[in-house]
């Protein structure tokens, strides 16, 4: 019941105004007169239609703007309608001020003209919806011509008027004649533009104004009547003029009535409001020369309403010119970098989609400035700035004529050279490369620089685009910064190797995000005792199983780990899947065995480490049954914090291998500061053991230098039977590698090991493989 009454008392609050305005119109059109009662039934009905259409806009929700400018034009017209009311009551009809509602009439005209280019019009810098000196200055240039037409038809009158306020009606009928004219016109546009065609209050809008200009146009002419008429003179023009504006009011009611349909906003561009400028102008210049035919006592109005008219149509053209000089500024500074005063990416893509169409001969090339972060970082963005500066001037000077220099965004450069073929475009970078290595900065920078090129040959490279060349010479810089060569050449290989990490990276990133657990598994190698030659330890190595590409061996994954910050949960992985299979093992009749895990230079320099490793310690883990292993360029990332977290390490009773021994720049440093327990002997050592008397004695001189620090020796990398007698002899504690067995899942690990311990003894030609 409730929505019942909210739905009826709506629609009472809407059907109430409309049947007072609806009546009150029926009493203007059948009951005309000059007098209060006349002026009363306007108010009544302009103010009815006015609240009528304010509380319909609220249910125009796409255009309720539009509906309120229309509003406050009917509301203006009550105004109008008021002030002429009280001054003929107050006053006396006889006294009657025949201009107010006229004024009423203008002003709505303009709060109408407000409402229709909002309606159509989208806010833009060539025509705002606020701009009206258009339509003010057609209004004026209108009301000139009127003036010239009464002259033609009435000019004694205009010599003698009635009177001060009959001269000013005239002026101002003729001024709305030029406000009917200038809203039916811009209805009419709107109409055939397309966006309101279909919609039938615009027809019914412009059909009623064209009624309003038809009616303003004759009743100025009523006074020209004849004496005899005098009832028509009277009356007739005062209501024809009238009944003229109030039907617009009206019928705007209605078609704030109707259904809503928002229309689309159209653009104006400066064709449009030129040509309409140009119009006023032309038009006000002609009732000048026609004025300046006929008598000067008589075309006073017009030429003041044509000056005003020009005056209106040139501020218009002022503020046009102005307009579209800022949109050029606007549009040059969005095609231009701020900071270099080159190209900006949007310019150099749109330039480099032109010059490459239509299978044209390019080269391409994209400058990436090394270490610009660390310049940023430690010197401050101030300095960063002067760097680029100096580039963007280094660059423009080193382009050749016809070429393009475009900043695409931070560090990043880009030169497009039409018509050159790869040879000359490396000429070019090569030539870039060493000015920029003479350029006087205060802070020194290379360039990393990728050459790509679209030879005008046949094959496909004709047929890539300026979006595909651009991608080219974009992997081309990457493998230049990547090995410092300074110029890289596109290669095809190269880029689909690029690809393909980039591919796996997201696989991989995919993986640690998945929510069935990580897909790696962790695979072990025996270390083998040389003394007793039992299984003394084993090597925990992760392997990823990819759903496409199978199981992937660690050097194809762990710098994409490493490079992308998830080595702790990988590392976390690997730690307790080794101890929880080392557990397993030891339940089911092994004895327990030694799990060494490697650990990456991340690990050593991670806050969350060091809890990690009392987390396995407060599980009731023996410390001694892992041993990390660390290679000497992980500690070369920040060596202090690094040797603080291996102390910490053996304090906490873990084990601490120095893994790939040898390849180090500083061994014997390391060596001495190292809280070490174990020191594995790389395997580009071992393998070349039999053949290398040289190799040999380093070795030997490693091991005896490693008993005498009390460390444990193991050699990897063994695979030939061979090699095994020389490790013996040398005094290897410990041998792991393929001469044993490959890394082995937990189950294949523990067999393997079983059949180890059943076997009878074993000498170097006696090698169990898996």
């Amino acid at each position: 019941m409730a929505q019942v009454r909210d739905a009826l008392s709506a629609r009472a609050r809407v059907l109430g105004p409309a049947a007072v305005s609806l009546s009150a119109l029926i009493g203007i059109v059948l009951f005309p007169g000059a007098t209060a009662v006349s002026s009363a039934r306007v108010a009544i009905v302009t103010a009815a239609t006015a609240v009528l259409v304010q509380r319909s806009a609220r249910g125009h929700s796409g255009d309720q703007r539009v509906w309120t400018w229309f509003a406050w034009a009917g509301f203006a017209l009550s105004t109008g309608a008021v002030a002429d009311l009280l001054v003929r009551v107050v006053i006396g009809t006889s006294a009657a001020a025949p201009y107010l509602f006229p004024a009423g009439v203008l002003v709505s005209c303009l709060l109408t003209y407000q409402g229709l280019i909002l309606w159509n019009r989208s806010r833009t810098a060539i025509a705002d919806p606020g701009d009206v000196l258009n339509g003010l200055s057609a209004t004026l240039t209108v009301a000139a011509l009127g003036n010239l037409a009464l002259i033609g038809l009435h000019g004694d009158w205009l010599e003698n008027p009635a009177g001060p306020s009959s001269w000013l009606s005239v002026q101002l009928h003729l001024l709305c004649l030029g406000a009917g004219v200038v809203l039916v016109g811009t209805g009419a546009f709107f109409v055939q533009s397309g966006s309101v065609a279909r919609d039938w209050r615009t027809w019914r809008g412009v059909a009623v104004l064209l009624l309003a200009v038809v009616g303003t146009a004759v009743s100025p002419c009523t006074g020209l009547l004849p004496e005899s008429l005098a009832w028509s003179q009277s009356v007739a023009g005062e209501n024809v003029f009238t009944v003229a504006w109030v039907l617009p009011i009206s019928v705007m009611a209605l078609n704030a009535l109707a259904p809503p349909r928002v229309a689309t906003p159209q653009p104006a561009s400066a064709t449009e409001v030129n040509q309409g400028a140009l119009t006023v102008l032309l038009a006000a210049l002609a009732v000048l020369l026609l004025s300046s035919r006929l008598d000067p006592g008589l075309t006073g109005a017009a030429v003041v309403l044509a000056g005003l008219a020009i005056l209106g149509a040139g501020a218009r053209s002022v503020h046009l010119v102005r307009d579209l000089t800022n949109l050029a500024v606007r549009r040059q500074e969005a095609l231009t970098d701020e900071l270099t005063g080159l190209a900006n990416r949007r310019a150099f893509t749109r330039e480099l989609a032109e010059r490459t169409r239509a299978g044209r001969q390019a080269s391409l090339l994209v400058i990436d400035l090394n270490d610009f972060k660390d310049i940023n970082d430690g010197l401050g963005h101030a300095t960063g700035d002067q760097v680029l500066v100096a580039t963007a001037e280094l660059l423009r000077q080193g382009t050749p004529a016809g070429g393009l220099t475009a900043r695409l965004g931070g560090d990043e450069f880009a030169v497009l050279l039409p018509g050159t073929v790869t040879a000359d475009a490396v000429a070019v970078a090569w030539r870039l490369a060493e000015a920029g290595e003479r350029r006087s900065v205060a802070v020194p920078v290379g360039l990393s620089i990728g050459v790509a090129s679209r030879e005008a040959t046949f094959g496909t490279d004709r047929l890539i685009d300026g979006e595909e060349l651009l991608r080219r010479a974009d992997a081309a810089m990457y493998v230049a910064k990547t090995t410092r060569a300074q110029v890289s050449v596109y290669d095809q290989d190269l880029d689909r190797l690029r690809r393909d990490q980039n591919q796996l990276t997201h696989d991989l990133l995919d993986a640690f995000e998945g929510d069935h657990g990580l897909p790696f598994e962790v695979y072990y190698q025996p270390q083998v005792s040389m003394h007793t030659g039992q299984v003394a330890g084993v090597e925990a190595l992760v392997r990823w199983q990819h759903p496409e590409r199978g199981l992937l061996a660690p050097g194809q994954f762990l710098e994409l780990v490493e490079r992308n910050g998830r080595m702790r949960e990988l590392t976390q992985f690997v730690v307790w899947s080794a101890l929880r299979d080392a557990a397993v093992w030891e339940r089911t009749g092994l004895k327990p065995l030694r799990v060494s895990v490697n650990l990456s230079p991340s690990c050593l320099t991670d806050p969350v480490f060091p809890l990690m490793l009392d987390q396995i310690v407060q599980a009731g883990v023996e410390p001694g049954v892992i041993t990390f292993e660390v290679t000497e360029t992980s500690l070369m990332k920040d060596p202090e914090h690094s040797l603080r977290i291996c102390a910490l390490i053996v304090q906490a009773g873990f084990g601490l291998s120095i893994d790939d021994y040898g390849t180090g720049y500083s061994s014997l440093a390391y060596l001495s500061d190292l809280p070490a327990t174990e020191l594995k002997i790389d395997r580009a050592f071992v393998s070349r053991i039999q053949s290398d008397a040289r190799v040999r004695a380093i070795v030997s001189g490693t091991v005896d230098l490693a008993h005498q620090l009390g460390l444990r020796i193991v050699a990897e990398g063994a695979e030939q039977s061979g090699t095994l007698g020389l490790l013996r002899d040398l005094g290897c504690d410990e041998v792991q590698g393929y001469v044993y067995s490959p890394p082995l899942p937990a189950v294949q690990l523990y067999a393997w090991v079983l059949n180890q311990e059943t076997a009878r003894g074993f000498t170097d030609d006696e090698v169990v493989r898996t």
